[in-house]
């Protein structure tokens, strides 16, 4: 049986409810990389390593399941999902129409109250020392910024498709060129421009932004992702 590279790894978290600590555990070892595409998740493995039953520990992988980052491989069981084309293309075009939904929703219904987390978010980032702004962290604001914007449309069926994608979306945030090349400027424009047309009630503005601003990064991933596919056949 091959071993799981998952157990020196993983530390657990306090959390209040268990397969949450468990879920965020293996969940950041898949983002930051230290569990890639076709790793296995062992639950004796898992269990002893995170000093937990073997019950919490399908519950997350289920729940990691629900988020695209796990599926379950005939004769392997669970595995970290691999990233595909066909992936990038289904999740970004259900992307597409949910960001557009959330804007133009958060465009009749967000409350400075709901204005107040995504102007932290902008400020934060211009905080940060450019030296200390790797990708990995305009990464994080970028999921933060989304979802705070999902939470200003006040539609809860609307947040929980959101919640889908989420972890996926990130996933590909973390490729090489899943941000601009000038991101350490471009992501606070195009951010900002983004909220004070919502702020502004903007709702045909708004949803062209927002198109834009999803379709560009479609597009610089679906680059990358074929010029990865390339770089593997040439060398398999």
């Amino acid at each position: 049986m091959s071993k799981s590279p998952l157990a020196p790894h993983l530390q657990r978290r306090e959390r209040r409810v268990l397969t949450d600590d468990v879920a965020d555990s293996i969940r950041e070892a898949i983002l930051s990389g230290r569990l890639k595409g076709g790793d296995r998740l062992i639950e004796d493995e898992l269990a002893e390593s995170l000093n937990v039953s073997r019950g919490p520990i399908r519950q997350a992988i289920f729940r990691l399941e629900q988020e695209g980052l796990v599926v379950h491989e005939t004769h392997r069981g669970a595995t970290v999902a691999r990233v595909s084309v066909e992936d990038a293309a289904e999740i970004y075009s259900l992307r597409r129409a949910l960001e557009a939904l959330a804007v133009t929703s958060a465009c009749e219904r967000a409350t400075e109250v709901d204005f107040a987390p995504l102007e932290a978010i902008l400020t934060l980032f211009q905080s940060v020392p450019r030296a200390s702004m790797t990708r990995r962290r305009v990464a994080e604001l970028d999921i933060d910024f989304h979802d705070a914007l999902f939470r200003a449309a006040h539609h809860g069926r609307l947040y929980r498709a959101w919640e889908a994608l989420r972890s996926q979306i990130f996933v590909f945030l973390l490729l090489r060129d899943g941000l601009p090349n000038d991101y350490l400027v471009s992501w606070y424009r195009d951010h900002a421009r983004l909220l004070q047309l919502v702020k502004d009630r903007d709702k045909a503005a708004a949803a062209a932004c927002i198109e834009e601003h999803i379709g560009g990064a479609y597009e610089r991933l679906e680059a990358h992702m074929a010029e990865r596919d390339t770089l593997q056949i040439e060398a398999g």
